[in-house]
């Protein structure tokens, strides 16, 4: 009897192994499934598009020798679609207009900003994906990316341990189990749009264990010498009207920023655009469709902001 459910149980592994591709990842042929199980998705190394350009390691961006070239000051740049920016050239992103700032006052060092966005992660992907891909190539600093979804308690995120890890099996019965009460939950909190959707993400029970991920991130970083740099990204979809009084999303800024470490430096956006006088029709790449998603003059102008912050808290080396 143990054989036969032994026999059973490994069978139904190597069924689901290969036959149950977990759902909820971006489909585009940039993206191949990944059987990193934390990550469940990632881009296709060497992938190509219009305005979209893969490298061998899976990152947007140009190659990057593992080894650092001398007197390089490297940056991975952790997030998502913000990250990413599909609909935006490669010289318009975030990371490439920082790298491109940085350059220009950097004296005798060259600095690199990898761009390791990828759309759909959270920041349980974001420290899968430092700890398996980004320490090697040895970076002098983290940034990681927010945004307000970051905390999705999504039926598709597991606790770390090895029965999780190793087995298609036991992620599939969970999967299941978690999507069914997700599902409950927020039908019974009658959860309908965006605002209800960001404050049901930012309860304790699910932004707690994000909270841990960015500690966890920040003693990453903080081992290896580095400070973690935290880039809040307000919110700029139709339903927000302005960035002040009428922005339904303070709290949250305020709760993020509460995250307890010395190591972690918070750069809020939203201060950068009120300062400018910047609204959310212009900083988003299509308002009128309920994109969030910044433009590629908003990005230039978070490029901008970060690098300030970053030479004024001396984070990055100073050139005269």
């Amino acid at each position: 009897m143990f054989c036969s459910i032994a026999l059973m149980l490994a069978t139904a592994e190597v069924i689901m192994r290969f036959a149950w591709k977990m759902g909820g990842w971006v489909e585009r042929p940039i993206y191949r499934r990944s059987f990193n199980p934390y990550l469940r998705y990632e881009l296709v190394p060497k992938a190509k598009t219009t305005n979209i350009s893969i490298n061998s390691d899976g990152l947007r961006g140009p190659e990057y020798p593992v080894d650092k070239p001398k007197d390089t000051f490297r940056i991975i740049m952790l997030g998502d679609s913000e990250t990413l920016s599909v609909r935006l050239e490669q010289n318009q992103t975030l990371a490439a207009q920082l790298e491109a700032i940085l350059n220009k006052h950097s004296g005798k060092i060259h600095y690199q900003v990898m761009n390791f966005g990828v759309e759909g992660y959270s920041t349980f992907q974001e420290l899968e994906q430092l700890e398996r891909k980004g320490l090697k190539y040895n970076p002098d600093l983290v940034i990681l990316n927010y945004v307000l979804n970051d905390p999705e308690p999504g039926e598709y995120y597991f606790e770390k341990n090895f029965l999780i890890r190793h087995s298609a099996l036991a992620r599939y019965f969970f999967f299941r189990i978690k999507k069914s009460a997700i599902k409950k939950e927020r039908k019974k909190l009658q959860i309908k749009d965006e605002i209800d959707n960001y404050y049901y993400y930012h309860q304790p029970k699910y932004f707690n264990p994000l909270k841990g991920a960015i500690l966890e991130i920040s003693d990453i970083a903080k081992k290896h010498g580095n400070k973690l740099v935290m880039v809040i990204f307000p919110t700029s979809s139709i339903m927000v009207k302005d960035f002040r009084e009428k922005y339904p999303y303070w709290p949250l800024h305020k709760l993020i920023k509460t995250i307890p470490s010395d190591n972690i430096v918070f750069i809020d956006l939203i201060d950068e655009f009120n300062r400018l006088g910047l609204t959310p029709q212009q900083v988003s790449i299509n308002y009128e469709y309920d994109e969030s998603h910044k433009n590629a003059q908003a990005l230039g102008v978070s490029a901008e902001y970060i690098y300030r912050v970053l030479k004024e808290q001396k984070i990055i080396p100073y050139n005269k």
